[in-house]
């Protein structure tokens, strides 16, 4: 039996062919955690206890020494990494060989490591623990976003937390650490319900405050409902002028993968672009690599926004406008949801906002029908009666 009191001790190897002599070392982090540091077989073990007593951390130190000596963790296990090394070498370049159909998602994730790397830098992966992620949640909770100056949404940090998960979940495949940290963590409650639709004078101090490639993704996005995304990698032979329609050939599902129809408005921007395109690809193409789409614009959507004096709204908010306007004009749900690319009539909820005018309109057309059909009945009850009579 070892003695996990003692300063140096002869741990036994398995196969008994030889002995180890590894010093113990037991000492309090920042945090007021035993931190176990020694060395075994050439390699440097430095793992937190996560306790506060000195003796149960010892004892932890002298059952760690005994699971390297007879092998179950074993001599041939990778010793924990540091977080941001682990991140930039493995989980990155490993998330984008496994996602390079879903580019957003990877380029979501590479945003939401940012934070992620600043906060856990210098921690190893075992170091981080549930009471740290939860202390990283309060703090990204009451940050502002350098681009809307406005507190963090809550689905902002979920998508952080959604990828510190996805770093633990590849730490296990590795076998570096024992658990993932983020599993069974509380995500913050969000707010799927988008309600901001942008009005019509809304739209005109927008437009004339946008620059030419800004107004013509707007528009574009006005006119037919499209994905800000599907916009930027539209190519010319997804454009159909003559036949009146754009195919979007990607996406998740089978129903993102639509023929969207053409109003007067974006055919005649489609054909200017296309005239000035050349023997280009894209659409909207790179302005460094014409062999490349155009990437994101959120930086110059958001300097029209504040220079044209309105209230903040984002650029796929545009999708969302064209999707109330559609409702209010009559359009189905059916055919609302084929045009967004939605599968689930649901979703279209999502969208389909009715403003104040509307509202009040409809409100205003229920009396309207009630009430004349209020007076037929009492007509046709009056002249049953003189009928009767």
């Amino acid at each position: 039996m070892l003695n996990p009191f003692c300063s140096v001790q002869k741990l036994q190897c398995a196969d008994n062919s030889h002995q180890r002599e590894v010093s113990m070392s037991v000492y309090r982090d920042h945090r007021g955690n035993f931190v176990m540091d020694f060395w075994w077989n050439g390699q440097r073990v430095k793992e937190s206890t996560r306790q506060k007593n000195r003796a149960v951390a010892r004892q932890m130190e002298a059952a760690r020494k005994t699971d390297l000596a007879r092998g179950e963790v074993g001599l041939k296990r990778r010793l924990c990494p540091e977080f941001r090394n682990f991140v930039e070498s493995e989980f990155l370049p490993w998330f984008e060989a496994m996602h390079q159909d879903h580019l957003r998602t990877h380029r979501r994730h590479q945003v939401a490591i940012v934070p992620l790397l600043d906060f856990f830098s210098g921690r190893t992966l075992n170091e981080i623990d549930q009471g740290m992620i939860e202390r990283y949640k309060l703090r990204r909770i009451q940050e502002k976003s350098f681009v809307t100056g406005r507190k963090l949404r809550p689905a902002t940090v979920n998508r952080e937390l959604a990828a510190l998960r996805a770093v633990f979940n590849l730490a296990l495949k590795h076998s570096l650490v024992k658990s993932n940290p983020v599993r069974g963590l509380r995500f913050f409650r969000e707010d799927n319900e988008q309600t901001r639709v942008i009005s019509y004078e809304e739209e005109a101090k927008y437009l004339a405050a946008a620059e030419a490639r800004l107004r013509e993704v707007a528009v574009l996005i006005l006119n037919t409902g499209m994905r800000p995304e599907e916009v930027y990698r539209l190519r010319r032979e997804d454009v159909h002028l003559a036949e009146g329609y754009i195919h979007v050939p990607f996406g998740k599902t089978r129903a993102a993968r639509r023929d969207i129809p053409l109003n007067r408005d974006a055919r005649v921007l489609l054909a200017s672009r296309l005239g000035r395109l050349g023997t280009g690809h894209f659409v909207f193409p790179s302005k460094r690599d014409w062999s490349k789409p155009m990437g994101q614009i959120a930086n110059t959507h958001a300097r029209t926004v504040k220079r044209a004096g309105l209230a903040w709204f984002r650029l796929y908010d545009l999708r969302h406008t064209w999707a109330t306007r559609a409702v209010q004009s009559g359009m189905d749900l059916p055919t609302v949801a084929k045009t967004l690319g939605h599968a689930k009539l649901n979703m279209v909820l999502r969208y389909a906002h009715p403003t104040e005018e509307h509202h009040r309109a409809a409100m205003l057309k229920l009396e309207q029908y009630v009430t004349a059909n209020r007076a037929e009945s009492h007509e046709k009850s009056h002249e049953s009666r003189a009928w009767l009579q």
